[in-house]
């Protein structure tokens, strides 16, 4: 059994709603793709653009041919939206020439404490590129993966600052994102790019959560009212929540976890206190 452990700022805390245009877009998507919706789930994230028209398609598909480890295919351009196929997913791009609405990302910049010009910065994008990804709801990490390797293409090919994931309330600037998704290997997963790593210090007590397990259907943990140190919990919760998703495995009550043969942290199923609905407490 193997974990994996790194310590990194890219995430911050926030519950802001996800864009209405959001909304918009999976629908445009939908209307095309052809999969069992019961089983289909959309993966969104938006990318923030300096200037109003930067998108260059050729550019985007010439990168991702040379830095991805998939292949595009049935690739149509249409009214501002590009669709193609990856590895059977269906992949859409949306220029959007209006910025993401200030309000809501002015919460979770206010947090983006991996960026600490975050509010000034994203305060005069001039638009937006929104991608969704619609798998088929078996393989959603194959998903993300295929979300990362489009949005570092997107990244390096456009006058771009930073990624928003509203599902996770993640702001990563630009650099931040391309370091991590360049890690991203059969062995490493950037959980950083896909899970908000929340912390909270109340005087000698430290507390630790995660923030997007649900995307992966799993539940949520937490680490509450702890004396271990602030970055020990937060590279706890990263080897947990990589071991959960890496071996497909499903924590259960009054079961115990560690990172050694010795260490055994005991987990129950409670009402979450920083995260909505039940969580998973480890008593570490």
């Amino acid at each position: 059994m193997e974990f994996y452990l790194f310590i990194s700022a890219n995430s911050l805390l926030a519950a802001t709603p996800i864009d209405t245009l959001l909304k918009i877009d999976s629908l445009m998507f939908l209307k095309n793709a052809k999969l069992d919706n019961n089983q289909s789930k959309i993966v969104l994230g938006m990318i923030m653009v300096k200037q109003d028209h930067s998108f260059d398609s050729e550019r985007f598909k010439d990168d991702f041919k040379e830095n991805s480890d998939y292949t595009i295919k049935d690739a149509s351009f249409e009214n501002s939206v590009i669709t193609f196929k990856v590895d059977g997913n269906f992949v859409a791009i949306a220029q959007m020439p209006v910025p993401i609405p200030y309000g809501d990302i002015e919460t979770v910049a206010a947090y983006a404490y991996n960026w600490n010009d975050a509010a000034r910065d994203l305060q005069f994008h001039k638009s937006h590129l929104i991608v969704s990804i619609l798998g088929d709801g078996k393989n959603q990490i194959k998903s993300y993966k295929i979300l990362t390797q489009v949005i570092s293409s997107l990244l390096r090919t456009t006058e771009s600052l930073g990624v928003y994931m509203g599902n996770q309330s993640l702001l990563i600037p630009k650099n931040d994102y391309l370091h991590e998704s360049g890690l991203m290997s059969e062995d490493y997963l950037p959980l950083n790019l896909w899970i908000y790593f929340g912390l909270k210090v109340l005087g000698k007590h430290k507390s630790g959560y995660t923030f997007g397990l649900k995307e992966f259907n799993k539940t949520e943990m937490e680490i509450i009212d702890s004396s271990k140190k602030i970055e020990d919990i937060r590279g706890f919760l990263f080897n947990m929540t990589h071991y959960v998703l890496d071996h497909g495995v499903t924590f259960k009550d009054g079961q115990t976890c560690g990172l050694s043969e010795k260490e055994r942290i005991l987990i129950t199923l409670s009402k979450g206190k920083f995260v909505d609905g039940d969580t998973l407490k480890l008593a570490y």
